[in-house]
């Protein structure tokens, strides 16, 4: 899958493509959470809490921890 650049809730709709938008940002949101070894990943990129966009990196480290959709 193409891992370019993504905002939030076209990432969480990729994971969560029955729920409406809030909802599944507030999912992926969850998940990105409770998954430490994304997390930790994730914040050596530069990610913030509240961040509305994934750098492509990021994108790609978040299939790596949780798998494509």
């Amino acid at each position: 899958m193409k891992t370019g650049a993504l905002q939030m809730k076209e990432l969480a709709a990729l994971y969560f493509p029955n729920s409406a938008s809030r909802s599944a940002t507030t999912q992926l949101r969850r998940w990105i959470t409770y998954n430490k070894a994304l997390s930790q990943a994730l914040d050596e990129t530069g990610y913030t809490r509240g961040q509305r966009y994934f750098t492509p990196r990021q994108v790609g480290l978040v299939f790596k921890h949780l798998g494509e959709p």
